[in-house]
């Protein structure tokens, strides 16, 4: 093999090695795009399950205080009902006692001016 060959082979292996760089380069610029875009992808998929899984939870919340608060009204409604109950019954002694006390006013008024 003559001195040329040999430094044209030379020349062709750098220009293999070269474009096999280069080669290799754009494969891991396209491996960091390929996983960047799943990347993406898996952070949008985790993100659209935390919001259907917190609007979930917002709604499970909503009716129960829906629950409650429809409980607290009723209570509130009963608890009314007997205090109305109790003070009609109440009324008819209140007036009865008012009777008696004006009618000892109106009497010791008329004592008091005989």
């Amino acid at each position: 093999m003559s001195e040329s060959e040999i430094l044209e082979e030379i020349k062709q292996a750098e220009s293999d090695a070269n474009a096999m760089v280069e080669q290799a380069h754009t494969d891991r610029k396209q491996a960091v795009v390929a996983a960047k875009d799943e990347a993406r992808k898996i952070i949008s998929a985790a993100e659209e399950r935390a919001n259907d899984h917190a609007a979930h939870l917002l709604g499970t919340a909503r009716e129960q205080i829906s629950e409650e608060r429809q409980k607290i009204i009723l209570q509130g409604r009963s608890d009314a009902n007997k205090l109305l109950e109790t003070a009609s019954g109440k009324i008819d002694d209140a007036v009865d006692f008012l009777l008696v006390e004006f009618e000892k006013v109106v009497h010791a008024k008329t004592e008091a001016d005989e």
